[in-house]
């Protein structure tokens, strides 16, 4: 194989709890190197405290400190990475615009009736409380706010709405095209 100055990337993104975690442990089971983007975040520190991406951090960062913070943890491997779980469109589009590999966003959704379900059956909670927590963390998220600009960006979106195995099939066949697309990793 050649060596690449930066491994291939996929950046998960979605509605919340439509299936992004299980999407990176999915893709780690394949091969890729996860990453939670709070680990990335915790590290920027300039500027006053502020609460983006769903951590607190600093206010101030610049996007292009995210990118090398990345390419830091990346050890310039060939390992692809597999980076979730992205809220803000404007910071996906700059890894993706900058990232010196391949890099695709992924786009998971799922309707909230569907969410809703799965997240009450896994916590054990009634379905008025997994809706108001689904709602909740969508609002925090700007989630509804931001859809026009992710679709706009992505490359890959996700219905989660079939079964698991449907769900890995399209995450499978994402993976492998990024393994082999031109620059990518190559046999």
């Amino acid at each position: 194989m050649r060596q690449l100055a930066a491994p291939s990337i996929l950046l998960l993104a979605g509605t919340s709890e439509a299936g992004k975690s299980s999407a990176g442990e999915y893709l780690a089971a394949l091969g890729a190197r996860r990453v939670k983007i709070r680990t990335i975040l915790v590290q920027l520190t300039s500027g006053r405290q502020a609460y983006h991406e769903g951590v607190e951090t600093r206010e101030g960062f610049g996007y292009d400190e995210f990118v090398s913070k990345l390419l830091e943890l990346s050890d310039r491997g060939e390992t692809p990475l597999a980076v979730e779980s992205f809220i803000d469109a404007a910071l996906a589009m700059t890894v993706k615009r900058t990232w010196p590999a391949p890099c695709s966003i992924i786009f998971i959704t799922a309707p909230e009736p569907v969410r809703v379900k799965r997240l009450a059956q896994a916590r054990g909670l009634t379905a008025d409380e997994a809706r108001r927590i689904i709602r909740r963390k969508d609002e925090r998220k700007r989630v509804h706010e931001q859809l026009p600009a992710w679709r706009a960006i992505t490359d890959h979106w996700v219905d989660n709405t079939a079964n698991i195995i449907t769900f890995r099939a399209r995450l499978r066949d994402v993976f492998q095209t990024m393994q082999t697309t031109s620059g990518g990793l190559q046999p």
